[in-house]
């Protein structure tokens, strides 16, 4: 239905007063107002009321599925390891980074039930492979022992000829009942002892976690590198540029197998129910407080973000065809032909 005169002058009227609303200065005042508005109208609005639970969680399973894989996703990775590859513009220190007593918090958490590490452990030692593998570390270390006490003795008078008969003496002994030299008789050893060394190397990993030391150690390493620079800008990176995009590519792959599994999902589902068990009686303004977001701050990343958007919107022309589409058919009504009596 064609619009009257009268109708297309109002219609021509209202656009251009929201135009005039989201562009320039004046777009500043209306953002201010907006933000109050929506301010005061979540004192009054339920959190459960806003967003179906069931809802949020497909909509997160959808961008599981489907963003890590995607070709955006894939740009953002390869861009990543550009970053990670090129350094930082400034070098940092891990103070930076993380502050020494929570580190110490942490270390003590993880340092605090060795119990837990062993039935990681045993079950990690299940794998036959794993145990062969544990038990020619333990021939190795053995071996390098054993190494470092023959030069240390050859360096005492009197010592070393003693601890070369010792060590002859073994060899023979081994050599006279395998015929091969100590260290490989230590290893064939330990490998028919897979068992054993592997519950002996996880007695090991166990008791160093609950030596008091440990924690120490682990605060004094980071003492001896926290003020460190970590990055140098033009310093030579430890790998090509093209082995850090292939690992990058590699752990998207990871990604996306993971977050798509159905453990996964299910766990995110979870975390969604406790959210709405938590918050969903709540109003939304509690809900901002709650996130330390306040009012000046929504009103300077609205600010920020805002008038860019709209204001090309303006200028290419978007804005006008779009307000221009969704309000004719309102103007060409039944309804305000009979208001305007045309």
């Amino acid at each position: 239905m064609p619009l009257s005169s009268t109708a297309q002058q109002l219609l021509d009227a209202q656009v251009a007063w929201l135009l005039a609303r989201i562009s320039g200065d004046t777009l500043r005042d209306a953002l201010s107002d907006d933000i109050d508005d929506l301010l005061d109208a979540a004192t009054r609005l339920q959190v459960d009321t806003l967003a179906d639970p069931d809802a949020v969680k497909e909509l997160l399973r959808l961008v599981l599925r489907h963003v890590p894989p995607s070709a955006a996703a894939s740009t953002l990775v390869g861009v990543l390891a550009d970053r990670v590859y090129a350094g930082p513009a400034e070098p940092f220190t891990a103070t930076d980074l993380i502050r020494r007593e929570h580190l110490d918090a942490l270390v003590a958490a993880a340092l605090s039930r060795p119990d837990l590490a062993a039935k990681v452990l045993d079950k990690v030692a299940e794998s036959p492979l794993v145990a062969t593998l544990a038990s020619r570390f333990l021939s190795r270390v053995l071996s390098e022992v054993l190494a470092t006490n023959r030069a240390v003795a050859d360096r005492i008078p009197g010592m070393g000829s003693l601890m070369n008969l010792g060590t002859s003496m073994a060899g023979n002994v081994a050599r006279g009942v395998a015929g091969v030299p100590l260290e490989s008789l230590l290893g064939d050893t330990a490998g028919k002892g897979a068992s054993f060394a592997v519950r002996r190397l996880n007695k090991l990993v166990v008791e160093t976690m609950s030596d008091p030391t440990a924690r120490a150690a682990a605060l004094q390493v980071f003492d001896l590198y926290a003020d460190q620079p970590i990055g140098r800008p033009g310093a030579e990176p430890p790998v090509s540029a093209e082995e850090l995009h292939h690992v990058a590519g590699l752990l998207q792959d990871v990604v996306i197998d993971a977050v798509a599994a159905e453990p996964v999902l299910t766990f995110i589902d979870g975390v969604v129910d406790g959210f709405f068990a938590v918050y969903g009686t709540e109003k939304l303004s509690t809900l901002v407080e709650d996130l330390g977001i306040s009012r000046d701050d929504l009103l300077a990343q609205a600010q920020a973000l805002v008038p860019r958007l709209l204001q090309h919107a303006v200028d290419s022309g978007e804005a006008e065809r779009l307000i221009r589409t969704r309000l004719e058919p309102f103007y060409a009504s039944p309804e305000v032909a009979a208001i305007l009596g045309d």
